[in-house]
């Protein structure tokens, strides 16, 4: 019996979501086909029926993991953009998304994966990286003058804090590390 368009979309996301939790847990090279299917709970040959690639695989789960990040959801309605972007650095900048793969960042938990992939990822990755930029921007401009460069370090500072925070084994310098990023952001993008 044919499967259905549901059945496939949820096979689909399955493989997704596996692929970037093995992605991020071991890196591209370290994590097979087979360790994704078996994580998701289907067949090598169901890989095929929706990636021409591993690496097709890679891009994709970093477009759904940025398409479902809480950095992308809706600003809500209660809350002005400077409360919305405060709320946004406190999390993004927090302990919690350090250690919270499901809900993880692909641009700060793939940072040094992705500078040895093909130009096809560093491409997608690329866009995510201009999106976010473009999301602080939308809600910055309202209250405040913040440079093109001001706003390119605020989010090099955001991913980079994770990603180091992520390295980094005492959790007193961790908190430290994303303490300062957060204090630095919040006074670039208060520059007027």
């Amino acid at each position: 019996m044919p499967r259905s368009a549901e059945q496939k979309k949820r096979s689909r996301q399955r493989i997704l979501k596996s692929a970037f939790k093995l992605f991020t847990e071991q890196g591209f090279e370290n994590t097979s086909i087979d360790q994704i299917m078996h994580h998701a709970g289907l067949t090598r040959g169901a890989f095929y029926a929706h990636f021409a690639s591993k690496s097709d695989l890679y891009q994709q789960a970093i477009l759904n993991a940025a398409a479902g990040s809480y950095v992308v959801r809706r600003k809500p309605q209660h809350l002005d953009n400077k409360a919305w972007i405060e709320t946004l650095l406190s999390s993004y900048l927090s302990r919690d998304h350090v250690e919270n793969r499901e809900a993880a960042c692909p641009l700060a938990f793939l940072t040094t994966d992705i500078a040895t992939r093909e130009p096809e990822v560093r491409n997608t990755y690329t866009k995510i990286y201009k999106k976010l930029n473009n999301l602080i921007h939308q809600h910055t401009q309202t209250y405040s003058n913040c440079s093109e460069t001001n706003l390119l370090a605020v989010t090099a500072m955001m991913i980079g804090g994770v990603a180091i925070s992520r390295a980094l084994n005492e959790q007193e310098t961790v908190d430290q590390v994303l303490e300062a990023c957060k204090r630095a952001a919040q006074t670039l993008l208060s520059e007027t």
